[in-house]
Formats: C-alpha cells, sequence, structure tokens
C-alpha cells in the first residue's frame, strides 16, 4: 500500500512552530504597545481638556494653508476670518473674558488680504478697547497693525495719528514716567504725529495740537481728539460705549483743570492788585497804579525793627 504523505497539504508555521521565548517576548511586545498607546491617549486627552473652550472654533491653520484653501479667493477668506473675529471680540465682551484670539485673527484677515483697509483702524480699537483694563501688551498689538496699515495705506493720515496717540499718551500713563521705554516711546510718538500731519486730508486743527502735544494740556487734547476719531472709526456697540466712557471721564478732567487754572489766575490778580479789597475791586478798577512812593519799602525798615 502507498503512502499519501505526499499529497496532503503541508501545514505552514505559526505560533506553535515558532520556539516558546520568542512568542512569549512577541506577545508582551504586543502588550507593551498597546499600554503605550493607551498612555499616550490618556495625556493627549488630558492635555486636551486644559485648552480654552474656544479652541475648537477659533484655532486658525497657517496662513498658507488657508491661502491653499481659498482657492484664490483670499479676499472672501480674509473676511470669513474678520467676521469670525468680530463675533468672537463681542461674546468675550459680553461674557467678560479676555481677548486670547484677536490679535491673531486680525493679523490672519491682513495676511489674507493686506488691503482689508478698515481691518487695521477699526481692529486697533479692538485690541485697545474691549471692556477690560488697557494694558502694554494690547497697545503694542495694536500698534503693530497700525504699523501694518501705514505701510500698505502711505496716504491715510489716520493711521500714524494714533499710532502717535498710543505711543505719546496712552503707554507713558500706564507705565509711569519713570520707566525707561517712556523717552523712546514719546520720540516714535512725535515723529508718528509729525508723518501724520504731513498728509493730505489732515485736519487743520491736527498741526496746532502736535506742536503743544508735549504739554499736559496739549495731551489730554490729543487724547480727546484720538477717542473723537475712533469713536467714529469703529461701528461696534460695545467697542463704542466703552469710548464714550472714556471721553466722558477725559472731558471732565479737561473741564476741571481749566476751572483751577481759572481760580488760580484769578487768585494771582488780586494778590497783585488789590489783595485787602473785595475781589470786585480788582476785576472793575484794573491793574493797581504805582504811587509816587512805595509805601512798602518805606515802612519795611520800621516794620521789621519792632
Amino acid at each position: 500500500m502507498k503512502s499519501n504523505l505526499r499529497t496532503m497539504p503541508r501545514r505552514r508555521p505559526g505560533w506553535a512552530a515558532l520556539p516558546t521565548g520568542i512568542a512569549i517576548l512577541a506577545i508582551l511586545a504586543i502588550l507593551a504597545l498597546f499600554a503605550g498607546a493607551r498612555h499616550s491617549l490618556r495625556t493627549a486627552l488630558t492635555l486636551r481638556s486644559a485648552w480654552p473652550p474656544e479652541a475648537d472654533t477659533l484655532g486658525l491653520p497657517p496662513v498658507a494653508m488657508l491661502r491653499f484653501l481659498s482657492l484664490g479667493h483670499r479676499e472672501m477668506a480674509a473676511d470669513l476670518v474678520a467676521a469670525r473675529a468680530n463675533v468672537y471680540f463681542g461674546s468675550q465682551i459680553a461674557s467678560r473674558g479676555e481677548q486670547l484670539w484677536l490679535d491673531r485673527a486680525l493679523n490672519t484677515a491682513a495676511d489674507l488680504d493686506p488691503h482689508f483697509h478698515r481691518l487695521y483702524l477699526r481692529g486697533a480699537a479692538m485690541l485697545v478697547y474691549n471692556g477690560r483694563a488697557i494694558t502694554v501688551e494690547a497697545l503694542l498689538a495694536a500698534n503693530r497693525l497700525l504699523e501694518r496699515g501705514s505701510h500698505e495705506f502711505p496716504g491715510d493720515w489716520e493711521l500714524p495719528f494714533q499710532r502717535g496717540f498710543n505711543l505719546l499718551f496712552e503707554l507713558p500713563r500706564l507705565v509711569g514716567e519713570d520707566d525707561p521705554r517712556v523717552a523712546d516711546w514719546r520720540q516714535q510718538g512725535v515723529e508718528a504725529l509729525r508723518q501724520a500731519t504731513l498728509l493730505d486730508g489732515v485736519p487743520p486743527w491736527l498741526p496746532n495740537l502736535a506742536a503743544r502735544m508735549l504739554t499736559k494740556q496739549g495731551g489730554e487734547e490729543l487724547a480727546i481728539a484720538h477717542l473723537e476719531r475712533t469713536f467714529e472709526a469703529t461701528s461696534n456697540p460695545e467697542t463704542r460705549a466703552e469710548i464714550a466712557r472714556k471721553l466722558a471721564e477725559l472731558h471732565g478732567r479737561h473741564l476741571a483743570d481749566e476751572l483751577a487754572a481759572g481760580a488760580a489766575s484769578l487768585q494771582k490778580l488780586i494778590a497783585e492788585r488789590y489783595p485787602y479789597a473785595p475781589e470786585a475791586f480788582s476785576l472793575i478798577l484794573g491793574p493797581r497804579v504805582a504811587p509816587g512812593v512805595d509805601l512798602d519799602a518805606t515802612l519795611q525798615p520800621h516794620c521789621g525793627s519792632r
């Protein structure tokens, strides 16, 4: 009887064919990979739980990718990013939250469409006047955006005007006159306002104001003029409310300073004219006429000897 072993199918080597040690090592390696993957997943979930909730909707990809995804419609992509930034800005004001994503969104929109003119002025106002305390970081971010706008629109006087206001008024007020950065800020601010006065369309009051801007009164006038222009440039109701509050404060302080200066001037006038008489005498009779004999000088030695 012939054997049929040659006709039987051969069994392929499997786990049973491996030595016991190698099989155990392979199983341990698979288990280790599974445990490592699970640990990595837990770590990633822990890190993700620490992200702000708006990261899902406000996280922006790189500008190069957005340009590619826009399929050549970069202006439309910039409009969409700017619109989302406006919504985020309003929601953060309503919830009194920080504007963590605003600077990046505004600059991304400017990267997509550098000729987005109104983005620079309104964006700078949004970065500074957002219902929270003004910070040095917010002002510097606004100035960077204004500088970009000045590069794209060199004939727009409002861009260097707003930047000069931030450098001359807002930044020194925040850090104090003893800060070593103030001198450089003021120098840059003076140059920014000088550039603004040389451009077409500048209002007639700006050159005169620029000449007086280093005085205290000139600084307050600059602040009032800047806020009034910003109020006109922005359409966001929350930003307008914040600017209106600051304008009311500045107008009130400006009026108080004028009244105090007037009172001091009146006291000086009375002291020079008729300090021993009612105030009306000094106002009605006018300057005091010098006597032929200076009685004060004559009586001074006798008064001092008593």
